[in-house]
């Protein structure tokens, strides 16, 4: 079931918020728009970042960790928001099924992702960015906090999902 649309709208602001605190920027106002037109408002905003991020490789790689922090946060702050372990997996999917994206388990370790509303417009890099803030945020809500999460595969790369394992770190 499709959250709510004042959910949907909440969430993307929220997201918005953390993705300019990471960069640094001003983020656009979301005021007076739909949850589906705030969306691609967040869709576009992002991908427009991580275009100027990705053209230069420094840049890069300190904003990526950035992001994947203020994700962090985010997911710690919502773990505490739902008390019961078992409940934190359904949080994340209902989280993501609010931004457009279908998320799945696999196995005991894996995840899968599809559909996915930003697959159309992000490219492979991109979504090897953003995966940070995939990373960070199920590391915090789904306490997981010293494993990577690594993808094998992304629909952005042509496959027809996105894959993901969680692996420990040493």
């Amino acid at each position: 079931m499709r959250p709510p649309a004042a959910v949907r709208w909440l969430e993307t602001m929220v997201l918005m918020r953390a993705f300019g605190r990471a960069f640094g920027v001003e983020v656009p106002s979301l005021r007076g728009l739909s949850a589906d037109d705030a969306l691609g408002t967040y869709r576009e905003f992002t991908a427009a970042c991580m275009e100027m991020a990705l053209a230069d490789k420094r840049l890069a790689e300190a904003l990526r960790p950035r992001l994947g922090a203020e994700a962090l946060r985010l997911g710690r702050t919502v773990r505490l928001l739902v008390p019961l372990p078992r409940a934190r997996f359904a949080t994340a999917r209902y989280f993501y099924r609010g931004i457009g994206i279908g998320l799945e388990k696999s196995g005991e370790d894996g995840l899968l992702f599809c559909p996915c509303f930003f697959a159309g417009r992000y490219t492979p890099a991109d979504c090897w960015f953003m995966s940070a803030f995939d990373e960070g945020f199920l590391r915090g809500l789904l306490g997981r906090e010293h494993a990577d999460l690594a993808f094998s595969c992304r629909l952005t790369e042509g496959a027809p999902h996105c894959m993901a394992r969680f692996q420990s770190t040493p």
